[in-house]
């Protein structure tokens, strides 16, 4: 019983390990070539476009974007991961200041932002 109970809370464990990660794959598109006929793309070499800035970075780059998002481009897609955790289980009187230059942030009263407030954070 010990076992079973130890397999669910690891296979619960396994849903959160990449939960602050994802990534995107390219498709391949349907062109016309010279002689009208229809050709298969590969996108292996096409850039790829950041979902949240909307801007384009080159296959074997990396970036952070503005939501403090690492991310990279290769040949089969974009993968991104978050570079900072996101706070939850925060008291009401609490808010989540971010500095999304810096990528952290601080849980802080509502009424007194040098009080700081006890919080989880699931990410990074």
């Amino acid at each position: 019983m010990r076992c079973l109970v130890l397999a669910l809370l690891l296979c619960s464990l396994a849903a959160f390990a990449n939960a602050a990660c994802y990534q995107t794959m390219k498709k391949p598109s349907i062109v016309k070539g010279n002689n009208g006929q229809l050709l298969i793309k590969d996108p292996a070499q096409d850039p790829c476009q950041d979902d949240t800035d909307k801007d384009w970075h080159e296959v074997g780059s990396s970036w952070t974007n503005s939501q403090c998002m690492e991310c990279s481009c290769g040949t089969g897609g974009m993968g991104c991961c978050d570079r900072m955790g996101r706070p939850f289980g925060f008291p009401e009187d609490c808010e989540v200041l971010y500095d999304w230059k810096q990528c952290n942030y601080e849980v802080v009263k509502k009424n007194d932002h040098s009080v700081y407030c006890p919080h989880g954070a699931v990410g990074k």
